[in-house]
C-alpha cells in the first residue's frame, strides 16, 4: 500500500505527495499507476491524467483550478499551469415540516396581546434600532445611552452612582473616607428603578453588531434576512434604521427580505443614511423628528390563547423622531378579558 501519497476524494483528478518525490518514481495507488514527470515537494500535487488548456481541477471532490495549458499524466500541479476557479456556491432550497398543535382544551381562553397587521399576536411591544454596518455603532450607542436613561429603560446606576460618590470625595480631599469608602446605596435591592414613561412599551431593543460592510454581497444579504427576521417578529412594533450608505448591507436588501417575510408589510420602517443627509448630527436629529410622522400602533386586544398556539411563525431634539415613534405605540387601549 502506498503511505506517501494521498487522494482526497475518489473523483480528484490530482493526488497529494506526503513526502518529497522525485522524477521518474512509479506510484502505485488505487490498482493505478503513475511514473512522475517531475520533482514533487511535499504537500504539492500532480495530475492523474492528462489535462487540457481549461480543464478542471478537482480536489477534495470540488473544482480548485482550471489548466492553463497541457499538464501530462503525472506532471507537478503549480501556479504556472492553473489558475484559481471555484463553482459558484448558493444555499440550497430549504423547507420545514410543522404540525399544528392540538388547542382545543385552551378554547375560549384569552391573553391581551398586540395584533399586528400581518395576523400575527406578540405578547411583548418592542421597539428596536438597527445599524445596518457597523460604522454606525457609535450613532447606536448614542442613541441608545439617550432613551433608556431618559426613557425610563436603563438598569438602576448604582455603580455609576457609587463612582461620582468617590469622585466628590476626592475632589474635596477627604482621603479618609476616600480609603474607608462603603456607598450607602451598595446594595441594588435598594435603588429603586426609573419608572418607564410609557408603560405599554416593554422596551426599545438596539442590535450592535460588526458586519454589514468588508463581505460579501450575499453575507451582505444574509445580515439582511437576519434583521427582517427580527422586525417581523410580532413582538416587534417598528424599527429605526441607521444606514451609512455605502455598505454592501444596503436598505434596499432588508426591504426585499422583508416583502419575502410579508408582502404587504406594514410596520413603520425609519431610515436615516448618513451620506445622503449629510452631517451626522443633522442625520441624528432628523431621526428623532421623523419618528413624529409614525401614527398610533395597535395595542393590546383579548387573543384567543389558541390563535398564538397554533402559529408557527411567532418629546424632540435627536430624539422627536424615535422618541415620537416610541410615544405612539405606546397609546394603546387594554381591553379586559371577559
Amino acid at each position: 500500500m502506498q503511505t506517501n501519497v494521498l487522494k482526497l476524494n475518489p473523483i480528484d483528478n490530482v493526488i497529494v505527495a506526503l513526502a518529497t518525490l522525485r522524477k521518474g518514481d512509479q506510484i502505485q495507488l488505487a490498482n493505478e499507476n503513475y511514473t512522475l514527470l517531475s520533482d514533487i515537494p511535499a504537500k504539492h500535487k500532480f495530475v492523474t491524467r492528462d489535462l487540457q488548456p481549461g480543464d478542471e481541477v478537482r480536489m477534495y471532490g470540488l473544482l480548485v483550478g482550471t489548466a492553463t495549458q497541457l499538464i501530462q499524466r503525472g506532471d507537478l500541479l503549480s501556479t504556472k499551469n492553473i489558475r484559481h476557479a471555484a463553482a459558484d456556491f448558493h444555499m440550497g432550497a430549504r423547507s420545514a415540516k410543522w404540525d399544528a398543535p392540538d388547542v382545543s382544551k385552551y378554547k375560549g381562553r384569552t391573553f391581551l396581546g398586540y395584533h399586528r397587521s400581518d395576523g400575527q399576536v406578540g405578547t411583548r411591544n418592542h421597539w428596536l434600532v438597527i445599524p445596518l454596518v457597523f460604522c454606525e455603532n457609535r450613532n447606536l450607542g448614542v442613541l441608545k445611552q439617550a432613551f433608556e436613561e431618559e426613557l425610563g429603560f436603563a438598569l438602576p446606576q448604582i455603580y455609576r452612582r457609587q463612582v461620582g460618590e468617590m469622585a466628590r470625595l476626592y475632589r474635596e480631599g477627604k482621603s479618609a473616607e476616600l480609603k474607608n469608602f462603603e456607598s450607602s446605596r451598595s446594595n441594588s435591592n435598594e435603588v429603586e428603578p426609573a419608572s418607564k414613561l410609557f408603560h405599554n412599551v416593554d422596551g426599545i431593543k438596539f442590535l450592535r453588531h460588526e458586519s454589514g460592510c468588508g463581505c460579501t454581497r450575499e453575507d451582505g444579504r444574509n445580515l439582511a434576512g437576519i434583521f427582517a427576521g427580527y422586525i417581523h417578529n410580532p413582538n416587534v412594533a417598528g424599527v429605526t434604521v441607521l444606514s451609512l450608505g455605502c455598505q454592501h448591507t444596503q436598505v434596499s436588501m432588508l426591504k426585499e427580505e422583508l416583502k419575502k417575510r410579508d408582502a404587504n408589510f406594514s410596520k413603520p420602517i425609519l431610515v436615516f443614511e448618513q451620506q445622503q443627509i449629510g452631517e451626522e448630527s443633522r442625520m441624528m436629529a432628523q431621526a428623532i423628528r421623523a419618528q413624529a410622522a409614525v401614527t398610533t400602533q395597535r395595542g393590546k386586544r383579548v387573543t384567543a390563547v389558541s390563535r398564538l398556539l397554533s402559529r408557527s411563525d411567532q418629546c424632540t431634539s435627536i430624539m422627536p423622531a424615535v422618541t415620537m415613534a416610541i410615544c405612539s405605540i405606546s397609546r394603546v387601549e387594554r381591553m379586559a378579558s371577559p
